[in-house]
């Protein structure tokens, strides 16, 4: 038989048609970590944080730290060795009314105090207890707990740190997340400088959670990096530098 090169054309876009017609696309698949960033600057930006807060956030990195913590509204979040509120101000109103933050100390915080004189806040809640207790209540009831830059004052007053960390798993939902962030110790360090420099190293942080049940999801030194922190001096006594840290995010299963 023989073709012509039109008749050529139209069996080539026939078959071309054809094919097309029956082929079902492949899915696009995401990375299984890829979220949805929300909007952080409205929380940054909200009245209710004080100046003081705003002082600190070119240390503090709410930006970066929101980003990376991902709270929702409506859910409820404990806030561990909270201080004077700075991280569970931020939570509260990235919660928003319909949420809960619970800013829990082992002593009570004046500072925190007059933050909410200052700002009721029906949503944001101090809470005073013993560290092995940590809120005395139902399992399985919070969605978020945060431990900012205090892993080590925990390690340090604990009698039996990983106790506390399985109280910790108690109190988070099944999919909860717990947040930790710290000032990074020398690698090797462990938990030997957690008095002496008041840091810790990041190695040993992940085998303590990981070791009663946690999962690690995220991690991140990124925002935290510091090259001109030696990780030799006290994290508090750093004369106007800042020492590097380091943020992971657990889930428990």
């Amino acid at each position: 038989m023989k073709f012509t090169k039109i008749t050529l054309h139209k069996i080539y876009y026939s078959l071309v048609f054809s094919f097309c017609s029956t082929f079902t696309p492949l899915p696009i698949f995401q990375p299984i970590n890829a979220q949805t960033l929300t909007d952080q600057h409205p929380i940054i930006e909200s009245s209710l944080r004080t100046d003081q807060d705003r002082e600190m956030d070119s240390r503090r990195k709410p930006l970066e730290m929101l980003n990376f913590i991902q709270a929702k509204s409506g859910m409820k979040a404990l806030d561990i060795f909270s201080g004077g509120g700075y991280t569970a101000q931020l939570l509260a109103v990235a919660v928003g009314p319909s949420g809960q933050v619970v800013a829990m100390n082992t002593k009570p915080s004046l500072a925190l105090q007059q933050r909410l004189l200052a700002h009721p806040q029906s949503n944001l809640i101090p809470v005073v207890s013993d560290l092995l207790e940590i809120t005395q209540g139902a399992s399985n009831q919070f969605d978020i707990i945060t431990i900012v830059n205090s892993y080590h004052d925990m390690v340090n007053i604990s009698p039996d740190i990983l106790a506390t960390n399985r109280r910790i798993y108690d109190l988070l939902k099944p999919g909860g997340v717990l947040i930790i962030r710290d000032h990074a110790a020398k690698d090797g360090a462990d938990r030997s400088v957690t008095k002496t420099l008041h840091r810790i190293e990041p190695k040993s942080v992940l085998i303590d959670f990981e070791s009663v049940g946690f999962k690690k999801i995220n991690a991140s030194d990124e925002f935290l990096k510091n090259l001109q922190d030696t990780k030799e001096t006290h994290s508090n006594q750093m004369q106007g530098i800042q020492p590097e840290g380091f943020i992971y995010k657990f889930i428990k299963p």
